[in-house]
């Protein structure tokens, strides 16, 4: 099934055809909607809330397996399984501020880095709902979300998960189990919560990456100089 998917790529001004028909089954346990650090932002200005409000009320904040990167997945309700931001007539209640997973449905986004350079494509996901009836590209369907920006964001966190996931994965079995756990606590604070919504997001995202890699070398510095001690 993936590899069908991935001879199906698309670019943001490809065709594809799809018709939402709001059944709202997008919406219902779902564990895969992972949230950036520009997602946390347009939820919070749209429900005119605190990010560690939103954090705390609307998402998960965990460590991703593969990746040792402190991750944020939307949390879905407890009582029956379903985004809390859908309606009861199946509409969002932050529809034109929804994460970017979501408005893209039923398109999945992907990246690829070679020689530090992110290349970024489309997949068409195969869903039982809505129908082919209207015929869209990635760019138009994401501006309809005022996501116009989106690839430059999506490339962005990329890039950095994917360095911080290399310096994490080098570095964190050096260290005890007591200071990994809190350099992965203070990075994932960093990511998600250092922010003015009322500020440029992207420099912001860049700063607070860069100021994460800042603190992810001074451990690099403080294992190596313990490993110089220990053999010494």
């Amino acid at each position: 099934m993936v590899e069908e998917l991935m001879k199906k790529l698309l670019r943001a001004d490809d065709e594809f055809y799809f018709r939402c028909d709001q059944c709202g089954e997008c919406c219902k346990d779902r564990i895969d909607i992972l949230l950036s650090p520009f997602d946390l932002c347009r939820m919070a200005k749209a429900v005119d809330e605190l990010l560690p409000e939103v954090l705390n009320k609307y998402g998960c904040l965990y460590v991703g397996e593969t990746s040792n990167v402190p991750l944020v997945s939307l949390k879905m309700r407890e009582d029956n399984g379903k985004c809390p931001f859908l309606q009861d007539d199946n509409r969002c209640r932050i529809h034109m501020s929804k994460p970017a997973v979501c408005a893209l449905f039923p398109l999945g986004r992907c990246a690829s880095r070679e020689e530090n350079k992110t290349d970024i494509f489309y997949i068409l996901q195969p869903t039982d709902c809505g129908d082919q009836s209207e015929k869209h590209t990635p760019r138009e369907w994401m501006g309809e979300f005022n996501l116009e920006e989106s690839e430059q964001w999506f490339s962005v966190w990329q890039d950095i998960v994917m360095e911080l996931s290399e310096r994490i994965r080098e570095v964190l079995p050096n260290m005890p189990a007591g200071a990994g756990n809190e350099m992965l606590s203070g990075t994932g604070q960093i990511l998600y919560l250092n922010y003015d919504l009322d500020k440029p997001l992207i420099s912001q995202v860049k700063e607070n990456g860069n100021l994460a890699m800042r603190m992810i070398s001074m451990v690099e510095k403080m294992v190596s100089m313990y490993e110089k001690e220990k053999c010494s």
